[in-house]
């Protein structure tokens, strides 16, 4: 009988938390605001997860092709939404320092998703998973989850190339804007995009042969991205890389895109697009990026000083500012 309870003890512990989801917050002035947070829930074992078993605040959302895609939600719903889209092989959770912060809670309403093949989401190793009307896909099984009309999109580093995906499937009215972060703007370019040091590691990445080797390669790119995180996210975007099979990995940077929509999303005049980046990045090169978006019209492009390809981490108040004043231009 002392069994049968502790078991049942287990269970219900990785059942969702009953939570509310709007909650009052102190914000920095010591006012009161009311916010929505999403609700915990479990993240159960999966095939696909590599046994991955935790609790998370967030939701699952289910792609077209049936992929599990996990995404969160927090802020102010009455301000404008921006989706966030991660980089190479580190999940939404790259984001945390942003969804932490009361500035940033009071004046957005931020969505966050684990991209397939990374973080909570389900992670498919066949190529037809990878082609680029499944990926847009994915966007739109968020962007309906939460109800979301014509968002600003967020795209950080090779995260960038997933606007190209929703722009060929999708009009430039389906969005408010694009917000290049240190961003690659299609897969195409992605080799020149990469910084030479970057890209070096892309053999020791995607190989299945030598642990070490890959273990290294790892660490590299992570140190790459910012030379001096904080210990316990550093060991999260590590942690992140090896939740992901290199399968997923190859065909991640393998896979092929039409870069048409995008473009003439731009040359026309139709979407405004802020071009972010670090002066000191070592992951992404400037010129390159924008090379890849020809006869952008409405273009503002912003380099951060002394920053890293974790833009926000380096400069959070300037990259903040940035962002949210652009937006307030634009919405």
């Amino acid at each position: 009988m002392l069994f049968s309870l502790k078991s049942l003890s287990s269970a219900m512990a990785l059942l969702p938390l009953v939570v509310a989801n709007i909650q009052d917050i102190q914000t920095r002035d010591n006012t009161i605001e009311r916010r929505l947070v999403e609700p915990v829930i479990a993240i159960n074992p999966t095939d696909a997860n590599f046994g991955i078993s935790a609790v998370a605040p967030g939701r699952f959302v289910t792609s077209a092709d049936g992929t599990k895609i996990f995404a969160e939600a927090r802020g102010n719903p009455s301000k404008p939404a921006i989706v966030f889209i991660h980089g190479f092989g580190i999940g939404a959770m790259a984001f945390n320092e942003i969804f932490d912060d009361p500035d940033w809670l009071s004046q957005a309403y931020m969505v966050r998703y684990d991209t397939r093949g990374h973080g909570r989401s389900d992670k498919p190793t066949t190529a037809a998973a990878w082609v680029s009307q499944r990926l847009a896909e994915d966007f739109d099984a968020v962007v309906q989850s939460y109800n979301l009309n014509k968002p600003f999109v967020l795209g950080w580093s090779i995260g960038g190339t997933h606007i190209a995906d929703i722009l060929s499937f999708h009009p430039p009215s389906y969005i408010s804007g694009i917000i290049y972060d240190a961003a690659v703007p299609d897969t195409a370019s992605l080799f020149n995009v990469g910084a030479p040091g970057a890209i070096a590691l892309v053999p020791s990445l995607i190989q299945t042969t030598n642990v070490t080797q890959f273990q290294e390669a790892y660490i590299d790119f992570i140190n790459l991205c910012h030379p001096a995180l904080e210990w316990n996210f550093y060991l999260a975007c590590l942690g992140d890389g090896v939740v992901q099979p290199r399968a997923a990995t190859a065909l991640l940077l393998a896979r092929t895109q039409n870069s048409t929509g995008l473009l003439q999303a731009g040359t026309s005049g139709a979407l405004p697009l802020l071009a972010i980046f670090g002066a000191d990045d070592k992951v992404v090169i400037k010129q390159a990026s924008l090379d890849a978006i020809p006869g952008w019209q409405r273009l503002t492009v912003v380099t951060l000083p002394d920053a890293e390809h974790f833009t926000w981490i380096s400069r959070p108040v300037l990259f903040r500012t940035t962002v949210l004043q652009w937006i307030s231009q634009n919405a």
